[in-house]
């Protein structure tokens, strides 16, 4: 068994800090310390969350009375989907999609039920990090400095030098540095270009113009021809994003779509450009090294899967380490675990573009993406069946992140 004392986590966004606020609530006896040259800057997508987002900040013991208003957040119901199916055709994703109870499925995006389990939210990711921070001040050691050398043995990371010449060493290191992933020796990644299309966004932040049409309880994505555009309201803004394929359609001529897509309410100049390739790691949890969110890999913005692949990645962490130790057994569960998460994420995500009939190169070209055996079996029975039969049948698992609901609530509208 290998003790645990000491936890370095590089990288001071979103990801960075999250981990940071539950080790510290849910572990005993730990040093964290968070490494970065500033309070991280969100890459400005992943600012919608799922349902086991308000779960995890309860489980860091922060409260909903204090976190609301300071991330500037909104409450989230579902997703619109607008013109996915084809010019014509929306489909809604609400999250509260049990037929028992609501059949109408576009009422469900706008109507909170009893027990709150179909609300999630929207939130600004850069004040979460300042939130989250001012919390932890006088819990967590903040080092306010780049990393200029990382110095790997045969356990992973011997010690970190940093730009100022300090040492920093570590019984673990959490890698939440983003796509740069600086802290693995070697990473063996499982690419996913044969099954996600998307690999480019131009964003921008987008105010008001008419609040009580545009700040609405969802997050909208809106299929146009080249890709597909974001919309998430939170509490002062918009957060939004022109998603397409850079092999298909050129930068700039994305950039000037979006801007006439918001009728010149933002400026070329101010929008970010924001590049990946899809993947994920092999092994997460390599060694002494825990690779968290943007390290650990990314599918693209749809569905909102970036904050909740992070957030499960950290409370998995801390369920095989709960004790301060570890063995090879606990690494083993953990990357098994979080492999079946991401390829579960993968799959739904795979599905929005496979069923839509939309026509143009980008939607044309999403069709001959690979399908998983997963969305041909779910396809399969759940257009074959009705929601009863199918409730309790032995088609899902408990690794499924996206539930028997999700999938008969999309497939369903593709009828």
């Amino acid at each position: 068994m290998k003790k645990i004392k000491n936890i370095v986590i590089v990288g001071g966004g979103s990801s960075g800090w999250l981990a940071a606020a539950y080790l510290d609530w849910n572990l005993n006896n730990l040093n964290i310390t968070i490494v970065d040259k500033e309070i991280g800057t969100p890459v400005g997508v992943g600012e919608a969350t799922l349902l086991n987002f308000a779960p995890f900040l309860s489980s860091c013991g922060f409260i909903k009375n204090e976190w609301f208003s300071e991330m500037d957040a909104t409450e989230k119901l579902g997703i619109h989907f607008v013109n996915w199916l084809d010019e014509k055709k929306d489909v809604y994703h609400p999250f509260y999609n049990n037929l028992d109870t609501c059949k109408d499925y576009e009422k469900a995006m706008t109507t909170k039920f009893d027990n709150l389990s179909n609300v999630a939210y929207h939130v600004n990711c850069g004040k979460l990090v300042l939130f989250i921070q001012n919390k932890l001040k006088d819990k967590v050691k903040f080092i306010k400095q780049d990393v200029s050398k990382v110095v790997h043995n045969d356990s992973g990371v011997e010690y970190l030098k940093l730009k100022n010449n300090e040492k920093i060493k570590a019984d673990l290191y959490i890698d939440c540095t983003g796509f740069n992933s600086i802290l693995k020796d070697k990473t063996e990644k499982i690419m996913l270009r044969d099954r996600l299309i998307c690999d480019t966004a131009v964003a921008a932040q987008v105010f008001y113009k008419d609040v009580k049409k545009e700040k609405v309880p969802f997050t909208r994505c809106e299929a146009v021809d080249e890709g597909w555009v974001w919309s998430i309201p939170v509490a002062s803004r918009i957060g939004s994003g022109f998603i397409f394929n850079r092999q298909i359609t050129d930068i700039e001529d994305a950039k000037d779509f979006f801007v006439k897509h918001w009728d010149n309410r933002i400026k070329k100049e101010n929008l970010k450009t924001i590049d990946w390739t899809p993947y994920y790691d092999r092994k997460m949890w390599n060694k002494n090294v825990v690779s968290v969110g943007l390290s650990a890999g990314f599918i693209e913005p749809l569905e909102s899967t970036g904050l909740m692949l992070a957030m499960e990645g950290i409370y998995s962490l801390c369920k095989r380490i709960y004790k301060n130790l570890y063995n090879d057994n606990d690494q083993d569960y953990y990357n098994n675990h979080m492999k079946m998460f991401y390829e579960n994420s993968i799959d739904f995500v795979n599905m929005h573009y496979l069923v839509s009939k939309r026509k143009g190169i980008f939607w044309e070209r999403a069709r001959q993406l690979k399908p998983s055996g997963r969305f041909n079996i779910y396809k399969k029975n759940i257009l074959d069946k009705s929601y009863h039969d199918l409730k309790e049948a032995d088609v899902f698992n408990d690794t499924d992140c996206f539930t028997f609901n999700s999938w008969f609530c999309w497939l369903k509208q593709t009828l």
